[in-house]
C-alpha cells in the first residue's frame, strides 16, 4: 500500500477531495468539515485503544501509532465540550 504523502486532516486537502455525489463541491465546507471533525472525535472516544491501533495496522500505514493517546485525548475533548454524551 502506498504511503499517504497528505494528511486529510488539512482542511484545504478536505477541501479538495470533498464532493457531492455527482461530483460538484460542496458549497459550505465549513460545515462539512467542522461535522467530520466532530464525528471522528466522538469516533475515537468510543473505539478501545487497541482496536484503533490495530485498524491502523490493517490499514498497512506502518509504524506505531500512540493509539491510547489519541483515545485519550478525544474522550477528554468529548467530555469537556459534550459531557452529556461522554459516559
Amino acid at each position: 500500500m502506498a504511503k499517504m504523502s497528505t494528511n486529510f486532516i488539512e482542511r484545504e486537502v478536505f477541501a479538495e477531495i470533498a464532493r457531492r455525489v455527482d461530483g460538484t463541491p460542496f458549497g459550505d465546507i465549513d460545515t462539512v468539515y467542522g461535522d467530520l471533525s466532530r464525528l471522528v472525535v466522538a469516533w475515537l472516544a468510543k473505539e478501545s485503544a487497541e482496536d484503533l491501533r490495530e485498524l491502523y495496522n490493517k490499514l498497512g500505514w506502518g509504524g506505531k501509532a500512540n493509539a491510547r493517546a489519541i483515545h485519550e485525548a478525544a474522550k477528554m475533548w468529548m467530555k469537556t465540550h459534550r459531557p452529556e454524551v461522554s459516559k
